[in-house]
Parts: structure tokens; sequence; C-alpha cells
């Protein structure tokens, strides 16, 4: 739920620069979390071993330049509601294989189900991608290219994000504290993603934000870094895949959002795509998971 209020704000700043956004969320979650990893280190909680921690990191470059910033330029293209979606759909697949790859979790029948459920719900809910791109792009010269970039980096930015759960759970089993796990993510995001801006946009056009935009920026950090304390907290109690899936909720949430507050046209196919999400976490949590 808290992701989805994230992904709102975001959404009101597609006009910026994706790489400056994300680098202004990057910050208010680091902010929002480095007095927790203080408190933690003076109850003598310390940082992971080296190894971990390093896989932490790189990890973290592979969600933040490779999740976030697809993320935040799929929003501009295609909107709110099928943009989320579509991240979890690349989430979810990448996540059951990484997971079973490399940290040798069972995928029962029942989970397996639900997620081809929900992958057939990503895949009714890409068919609207068209009358979306029309509505989001009103203003904007035709390309059609950006139609299919816009999907692509969707999808792409949930591919990105399952490496990041999954050496998350990998880092949690093995001792890694929330603090230091989540602000270790934070900072490699601030790091590069910053450099980065300043490349592209340089000190005159971040200076040039509306403060406006700064704000809801700023607030998209403080919600991110609730939502992924809860996420990881998740995939500290639990499986990559089954975490992901119940964290398909989005999908409904987005569309809702998308349609009543930004305006993006309902249709059809986004109605079933949702009901087929819905539909799949019935089915996830009719019984136990493995």
């Amino acid at each position: 739920m808290v992701y989805t209020v994230a992904n709102g704000f975001l959404r009101a700043v597609t006009d910026c620069d994706p790489i400056w956004v994300s680098a202004m969320k990057a910050f208010s979650t680091a902010a929002c979390l480095t007095p927790w990893l203080l408190l933690s280190l003076r109850r003598g909680e310390g940082f992971p071993p080296a190894k971990i921690w390093l896989m932490i990191a790189a990890s973290s470059l592979v969600g933040q330049l490779g999740g976030n910033i697809s993320f935040q330029y799929a929003l501009g293209q295609i909107g709110l509601a099928l943009t989320v979606p579509l991240s979890l759909g690349g989430m979810i697949v990448g996540a059951t294989f990484l997971s079973r790859l490399f940290l040798h979790e069972r995928v029962n029948l029942t989970s397996a189900i639900a997620v081809g459920v929900l992958l057939m719900a990503i895949a009714v809910l890409s068919l609207g991608a068209e009358e979306a791109r029309a509505k989001v792009l009103q203003k904007v010269a035709a390309n059609p290219w950006q139609l299919t970039v816009g999907v692509t980096t969707a999808c792409l930015s949930g591919v990105a994000y399952s490496v990041l759960n999954v050496v998350i759970r990998h880092a949690v089993q093995r001792g890694a504290t929330l603090p230091a796990t989540l602000v270790t993510v934070s900072l490699v995001g601030l790091t590069s993603l910053s450099l980065i801006a300043l490349q592209k946009i340089g000190w005159n056009g971040m200076l040039q934000t509306a403060p406006v935009d700064v704000a809801l920026m700023l607030a998209a950090g403080v919600c991110n870094a609730a939502a992924f304390v809860a996420l990881t907290r998740c995939l500290q109690l639990t499986s990559v895949v089954y975490a992901n899936v119940l964290n398909a909720a989005q999908a409904a949430l987005a569309a809702l959002a998308g349609v009543i507050v930004f305006h993006e046209p309902a249709s059809v196919a986004l109605t079933a795509g949702v009901g087929l999400t819905i539909f799949g976490l019935v089915i996830l949590t009719r019984r136990p998971h493995s």
C-alpha cells in the first residue's frame, strides 16, 4: 500500500529527469533510515561480513540503476496503471528463477499457479498500453517506439528489482541486519544516481527544479523507506517468490490510483487485468506455502 503512495508521488513528477527523481528519492530514503542504522550500531549490531556487504552493494547498483531509473522512465511513457503491473511481472518472473537457482527455494504448486495467473494478468494489462500511452503523451509528439520502450523498461525494472530482492534475502539469512542492508542500498543509490544526474543535467538543472516537485520527490523517498522496511522484513520471513506475489497487490492499487487520481483511461483490459491479479492473490493465500 505504501509503495502505491510512493509511486503516485513519482507519477506526479514524470516531467522531471528520471535519474534526478530517483536520486532525490534515494536521498530522503537514506535520511529516514540512517538514524535506525546509528541506533543499531549503538546496540552493538555491526555490518555484515565484507563479502556479504559487497554483494548487497553490487545488487544495489542493479536495483537502483536498472530498476529505479527504468521504472521512473516507464511511468512517463505508459502511466502508473500499467507500469506497476508490468514491473511486478518482471520481478515475479525474475525472482522465481533466481530464487530457485541461487537460494534453492521451492516453488510449490499453489505458488506456481498463482504466478501463472499473475503473468496472465500482466499480459492482459499490456493490451491497454496503447490507450494509456495516448493519454499520457497527448501533449508530446507521437513516436512509434515510445510504447515499446515504455513496456520494455517497465519489465526490465522488475527484473532488476528481483536481483536486489534475492540478494537481500540471501544477506538477511546470513545475519545481515535490516538497518545495515537498507542503508547500504539507499546510500549506493544516492551516490550513483546523484553523480549520473549531475553529469546529465548539471547543477543548473537540479536548482531549476520546482519546489513542489522537490517536495514530491522527497515524499516518495519517505514512503519508499517505509515500504522498503516492510518488504525486507517480509523477505526475512518468507520466500522471495511468495513475498513478491503478495507484493503484486500493488497492481490493483496502482490501476485504481492511475484512473482516479491521474485520469488515466479505464479499459476492459485494465479491469480484466486487475481481476486476474486479485484472483492470483486469492489462489496464493488459500493454502500454506513452502
